[in-house]
């Protein structure tokens, strides 16, 4: 997810998947956020699941970033 073409892939995935399916892969990158947050290619993924999950208004959790100041 960090390469600047893997990470193409991966934001062509979220675009393409079905919203259940966009849930797992949301659930799958979880763990790696703040990883992801360091390298620029990694944001774009971030930036594209927070795209999603603000037009449906759904709760992002930790990608949103920390609600009470801890990470």
């Amino acid at each position: 997810m960090k390469d600047q073409y893997a990470n193409y892939v991966v934001q062509r995935m979220i675009d393409m998947a079905e919203p259940a399916q966009r849930k797992i892969i949301m659930h799958k990158i979880r763990p790696h956020i703040a990883t992801l947050r360091k390298y620029t290619y990694g944001k774009h993924i971030l930036a594209k699941l927070e795209k999603y999950y603000m037009k449906s208004g759904s709760d992002l959790g930790p990608i949103g970033g920390p609600t009470n100041g801890l990470m």
